[in-house]
């Protein structure tokens, strides 16, 4: 008895000695106690995620026989993933209780690069829930995330609201936070100087952590048939999150198919980096649905968005650099600039001047960013409320933005706006009007060439009476055959195979996203027939 007693507790002070170091935790969840292979629910085998420390402890989540928790002692804010993580299908719903941060943040010297923090894999068909209004997940630098569904099986991340309690609103937002991806790519945050020597480390939105290096071309993983839902929380005082926020994020990344739905912030910004997006969704975002600034110039290739039908903001917002720098006296033609390139998008516009951000416009730029924007389509015929269904392209007379529009390095081919006010009323540095910058103009009234902009279109939007007679979108899909208000024929030659994102006869939508089609949302689109 003595002798075992003894023994006993010599076991548990090491065991306590070495949980105060951060190897081991007595917490149920840390505890590998799968006795199979985790594939499955069931027998005792916990099927939940689990990932190995440094130090070669086995952090596991808890099963309760249907879904999976994951608790602060598996990861926070300040206990980051370490080890490479799967999280495998099952039946229920993988719960996160607190923030899943993959990889360590480096604030100071050289951050980790590409490959040399931990990976993060989602089985596809996984749905991901947050528990709390404060919990989000952070990817930082030198991690990866490869979240590969499939149209049958997309992969979701969500709160638990909506994914467990079924409480959420089809509409409702800031149940959870959102994602943030950290990267090594070039920001105009930092200076030539600072990359150079590795010491670019910008402050992210969100809990402190840090993003930016030099490597443009950098992977911070995969995102494929994914759909995030409901974000937007305050996770830090006076600082909501997007849906994604790609901050300075490479282009090895491949983000293809990916949807956000019901966010209060912004659907995806990008802070710098050179990421591509193909196939995207954004369906009710209160602020801006796509937003970039601080050197981004990427490529958005076949974008659908729908704004709310009350209370949304811009299809895309673009600036140089952000509004506390440009109050700080930084330069709006900070090197390097921001130019992405935005294809085959269909900006679907609602009504309402009262919103939660701005009125309900198209796009925006502003503060010193350039753009291309191709065979793409602006429509605000749906909108009711006709006075304030407005500037559905707008550039700001701010010396430098107007300026890069009117010296071609913004340009604008193939593209269709059907608004009650098209283009704002400003005018070009030279005195030109933005419409005839937007239609090409050449000779314009002030002798200058608009020819790099061609093939574009300009309906003033008609009564709401005559809105049946508008053939150019059928629900959201672009028709085969353009009709302008009049009933002429409307003759557009775009560079790809289609004005705008979707048409009815290729429906990249059908099957992973959420709230298009009957089958899959809660409630019709706001411009569906009755």
């Amino acid at each position: 008895m003595r002798i075992d007693r003894l023994l006993t507790l010599a076991s548990l002070a090491a065991a306590m000695t070495a949980c105060e170091s951060g190897d081991i935790n007595l917490a149920p969840t840390n505890i590998d106690n799968s006795t199979g292979g985790g594939g499955g629910n069931g027998g005792s085998s916990n099927p939940c995620g689990a990932y190995t420390t440094p130090s070669g402890q086995v952090r596991r989540g808890s099963f309760d026989g249907e879904n999976c928790r994951y608790d602060s002692t598996f990861s926070s804010a300040s206990n980051p993933v370490t080890g490479d993580l799967d999280i495998p299908l099952i039946d229920g719903v993988h719960i996160f209780e607190d923030v899943l941060m993959i990889g360590r943040d480096v604030s100071s010297g050289t951050a980790p690069a590409e490959g040399e923090g931990p990976v993060l894999t989602i089985a596809a068909g996984a749905t991901l829930a947050f528990n709390d209004e404060s919990d989000y997940l952070v990817i930082n630098r030198g991690s990866r995330i490869i979240a590969e569904g499939r149209p049958d099986a997309p992969i979701t991340f969500t709160s638990v609201t909506d994914a467990v309690l079924g409480t959420v609103g089809p509409e409702d937002v800031q149940q959870w936070g959102g994602i943030v991806i950290n990267g090594n790519g070039i920001t105009n945050n930092c200076t030539d100087e600072q990359r150079a020597s590795n010491d670019c480390h910008v402050l992210s939105e969100g809990r402190p952590v840090h993003y930016g290096g030099n490597d443009n071309e950098e992977s911070s993983g995969i995102l494929r048939y994914v759909v995030v839902k409901h974000t937007g929380s305050e996770v830090a005082p006076d600082d909501e999150l997007n849906g994604i926020t790609f901050n300075a994020v490479g282009s090895g990344t491949v983000v293809s198919h990916l949807q956000v739905y019901s966010t209060y912030d912004d659907g995806i910004e990008f802070f710098g980096g050179a990421v591509n997006v193909d196939h995207f969704v954004a369906l009710y975002v209160k602020d801006d649905s796509i937003d970039f600034s601080d050197g981004y110039v990427g490529t958005i290739d076949t974008a659908l968005i729908i704004q709310p039908e009350l209370d949304g903001n811009r299809c895309i917002e673009g600036d140089n650099i952000g509004d506390t720098r440009a109050a700080s006296g930084v330069p709006l033609d900070t090197e390097p600039m921001t130019k992405p390139t935005i294809r085959n998008m269909t900006c679907i516009i609602g009504n309402g001047d009262m919103n939660t951000h701005d009125p309900a416009e198209g796009p925006t730029l502003r503060r010193g960013p350039q753009m291309t924007l191709v065979d793409s389509i602006i429509y605000g015929a749906y909108a009711d409320d006709i006075d304030s269904n407005n500037e559905c392209f707008e550039i700001d007379e701010d010396g430098v933005t107007d300026l890069f529009a009117q010296q071609g390095l913004t340009s604008v081919r193939n593209t269709l706006i059907v608004c009650e006010l098209a283009v704002q009323t400003n005018h070009l540095p030279n005195g030109d009007t933005l419409e005839e910058w937007f239609l090409g103009a050449n000779p314009s009234t002030n002798g200058a060439d608009y020819s790099f902009n061609v093939g574009n279109v300009i309906i003033q939007r008609p009564d709401v009476s005559a809105n049946a007679n508008l053939a150019i979108l059928d629900l959201f899909y672009t028709r085969p055959d353009l009709v302008d208000a009049d009933g002429n024929p409307l003759t557009m030659t775009p560079e790809s195979d289609r004005l705008g994102a979707v048409t009815r006869e290729n429906d990249w939508t059908i099957g992973w996203t959420y709230g298009l089609h009957e089958e899959n949302r809660g409630q019709p689109l706001w411009f569906e027939a009755p």
